[in-house]
């Protein structure tokens, strides 16, 4: 598996080797431990993953980025000056330093730490996500106590979150008193006992979990309603609160200052009020405003009538992808899904919010297989292998090609790959953040 990334790189957050924008996609470089002479542990760049597993998430935030992979491991790279790339379990070699003289990681590198709780080195992960200056990481580790069964639940491992990096909103959910914590904190007591975490989100300063029961908490920033109404009044949540919403929650994503979460065909988009630019202002065809059941949690309530792919934000825009044949259904009650002779089509993308730097998909934008959002701009795998992007390209995460403003507004670029891909190499993936775009390839 490799990776190529293009765009913005003030912090070498692109993970290419050196801190310059490129507007072409580069290789990424990955950090590869081996034995060196005696008891020491060098490392080497290499271009592919070291253990040949899968790109699953691609987090990104300010100037900093993570992969995890499907073999539960995280690799970050970009700025690390308060530990927000997390620390490195393997041995080096002391002449090499783990970030160049600005405190940055030039390369991809794992994060391997120790958890203190269970006197345990924690490895694999299951989620992770990243705000403007932190990161948020969930593993399964040893309990704590193992003759505690709640909720029905026994096993001999829970879920735990660890944190790194500067929360100066409380993003990172450690309570008033920590704005920079040692990188490998836990949030304590959390999530409740018993539960597992199931989907994990992150905005500029505030994030949200998904829990095995289909509750939502947040933490961070919550002034603009994006933890609900209910937690509105407090401005920050220091500490997770719930987030209520009318229905199991599945899913969740986070943009600058909002918050979709979503399950069995419904969605919840919570934010600001004043709705500036047009978040709370869902569709006609995904609205449930006509029945009086539009408000909900300080936030909109809407309804997805066919099988979707996922529901993505940028920080001021919702998008709601449809991959191709997968069908139509009517949004549930219950567990149960049934076939609804909706008129929307699959294969498409429905999206609303911000759109002045041309954010929001073009209509000739072609059936897109898979879609990632980044801050103000999308980066789509097309239906014939093709890579399209478009929004907010100044950094050249819109390819080289952009208007005077830096803009790609009204249309798409179609992203050539360089001849390092080779014959043999195919897109598989595809990933967008903060001015920054991912292509994974075999």
């Amino acid at each position: 598996m490799r990776l190529f990334a293009f765009g913005s790189n003030g912090s070498g957050q692109l993970g290419i080797g050196h801190e310059e924008d490129v507007s072409t996609p580069t290789q990424c470089l990955f950090e590869q431990s081996e034995p060196s002479q005696g008891s020491q542990i060098s490392t080497i760049q290499n271009t592919n993953l070291a253990d040949e597993s899968e790109i699953i998430t691609i987090a990104a935030g300010g100037n900093h980025t993570l992969l995890l992979t499907t073999s539960g491991s995280i690799y970050a790279a970009g700025c690390n000056e308060d530990g927000r790339c997390g620390p490195h379990g393997a041995t080096k070699n002391p002449k090499e330093p783990e970030s160049d003289n600005n405190g940055n990681i030039l390369c991809f590198r794992r994060i391997i730490l120790s958890d203190p709780v269970s006197d345990t080195e924690v490895s694999k992960f299951k989620h992770v996500s990243a705000t403007w200056e932190g990161t948020i990481a969930v593993a399964s580790v040893p309990r704590r106590s193992s003759n505690d069964v709640v909720n029905g639940y026994d096993s001999d491992t829970e879920d735990r979150v660890f944190v790194f990096g500067s929360s100066p909103k409380g993003e990172l959910g450690l309570g008033s008193d920590n704005p920079t914590p040692v990188p490998g904190t836990c949030i304590p007591s959390f999530p409740p006992t018993g539960l597992r975490i199931t989907a994990l989100a992150s905005g500029m300063a505030h994030s949200a979990a998904v829990l095995s029961n289909g509750d939502v908490y947040g933490w961070g920033g919550a002034r603009k309603g994006q933890l609900g109404k209910e937690n509105r009044e407090a401005r920050i949540a220091y500490s997770p609160v719930r987030i209520c919403v009318p229905f199991f929650a599945e899913a969740v994503a986070c943009g600058r200052e909002f918050t979709v979460v979503s399950g069995r065909g419904r969605f919840v988009v919570l934010g600001d009020g004043g709705n500036r630019w047009g978040i709370l202002g869902i569709p006609e065809s995904l609205s449930l405003q006509g029945d009086g059941q539009g408000e909900e949690c300080g936030g909109r309530r809407g309804a997805i009538f066919y099988r979707y792919t996922g529901i993505a934000a940028s920080w001021h825009g919702v998008y709601v992808h449809a991959a191709p044949g997968l069908g139509r259904v009517k949004p549930s009650t219950t567990d149960a899904q049934t076939d609804s002779d909706s008129d929307l089509v699959g294969g498409s993308i429905v999206a609303w919010g911000r759109n002045d730097r041309g954010q929001l998909p073009p209509p000739d934008l072609p059936t897109p297989a898979k879609l990632a959002v980044g801050s103000e701009h999308a980066i789509a795998l097309l239906g014939d292998g093709r890579v399209a992007a478009f929004g907010w390209g100044e950094h050249g995460n819109c390819g080289p090609g952009t208007d005077s403003q830096g803009n790609v507004s009204g249309t798409y670029n179609v992203i050539s790959l360089p001849e390092a891909v080779g014959v043999d190499g195919r897109v598989v993936g595809v990933g967008a953040g903060c001015a920054t775009s991912w292509i994974i390839l075999t």
